[in-house]
């Protein structure tokens, strides 16, 4: 009796310590998810993911939490792990290393091109920021002229992310020209304009010089008077040529077609006839012109220059 009942103890004993080693279901349970839960983190970081639109990275597991950098449409991510909301992700940008966590919706298996709509640029002017692209919009701040911009062209609006929020600016008050290439441009366009301006008056120069030119080298017929021999000299309109000094004796302007002459000999007002040069009025008077001298004005410094010191014959028409 006694041996039997010790035989039945032993197995009891025996049973109890073999179900120690058997996990309950919910044991089990957790086991399985365990496995799987290894088996899908490794899928995962073996695949490859794209965003499928533009997101911010948050530093923590909260929408909350401080933005560390703004994921753009097309940019290729590796995924550490996947949760209900959010997933946590790392990338590389300029060889500059982010891992944070975004929401799991901006996730794509397959491939995403970058947004068509994305422009990189400038802000030609000041510029205002709105927090939307409603004509009800709030204000947010001002975008200096020159400030480097990134968004996605919205319509006539450009959404860009400042100071970590979504907000808008006008398109029109953006470029893709770099103020560099600006300056430059705007100095070479400056330069021509300043060549084309300095070939026109070269042009009106010397369309001028030919004409004063044909009238010095056209004698009328009928000239008639009384005829001085003179000495010639020229000088132009050019202030510094004339004493700080831009009128005549007369008070007239320095033009071509003034004569400077000793009033002794012709007086102020006279009306005159220049062999080579044409006709001419004796406006002015200079202290070095004495006696049978006479100093004629023209219209550039070149025709000053070629007409030199020449004796000419002068007729006196009044």
């Amino acid at each position: 009796m006694n041996f039997r009942k010790l035989i039945l103890n032993s197995s009891v004993v025996i049973m109890t310590s073999l179900l120690a080693f058997v996990p309950s279901n919910s044991q089990a349970k957790d086991l399985n998810n365990v496995k799987v839960e290894q088996k899908s983190s490794e899928n995962i970081q073996s695949k490859k993911y794209w965003i499928n639109d533009d997101t911010d990275l948050f530093k923590e597991e909260n929408e909350h939490s401080k933005i560390i950098e703004v994921l753009e449409q097309g940019d290729n991510v590796k995924v550490e792990k996947i949760g209900e909301v959010f997933a946590k992700v790392n990338f590389t940008r300029d060889d500059n290393k982010f891992e944070g966590f975004i929401f799991k919706s901006y996730l794509s298996e397959k491939e995403v091109k970058p947004d068509p709509n994305k422009f990189e640029g400038w802000v030609n002017e000041e510029t205002k920021v709105f927090d939307s692209k409603e004509k009800e919009a709030k204000e947010l701040g001002v975008i200096d002229k020159d400030s480097e911009i990134k968004g996605h062209i919205d319509e006539d609006n450009l959404r860009i992310t400042y100071f970590g929020r979504t907000a808008y600016i006008v398109t029109k008050n953006t470029t893709k020209e770099s103020p560099e290439d600006r300056d430059k441009r705007l100095a070479k366009e400056r330069k021509i304009q300043a060549q084309k301006l300095a070939e026109k008056r070269k042009k009106e120069q010397e369309e001028r010089a030919k004409k004063e030119k044909q009238q010095a080298q056209s004698a009328p017929q009928n000239v008639s008077g009384r005829t001085i021999t003179m000495r010639s000299t020229a000088y132009t309109s050019d202030p510094a040529e004339n004493g700080g000094y831009s009128t005549t004796a007369m008070g007239t302007a320095i033009r071509y077609g003034v004569a400077a002459v000793d009033p002794r000999v012709i007086p102020l007002g006279t009306r005159l006839y220049i062999e080579g040069y044409g006709y001419a009025r004796a406006e002015d008077t200079g202290g070095a012109i004495k006696g049978n001298r006479i100093d004629l004005v023209f219209g550039s410094k070149s025709q000053s220059n070629n007409w030199g010191r020449r004796t000419v014959r002068v007729t006196i028409l009044n």
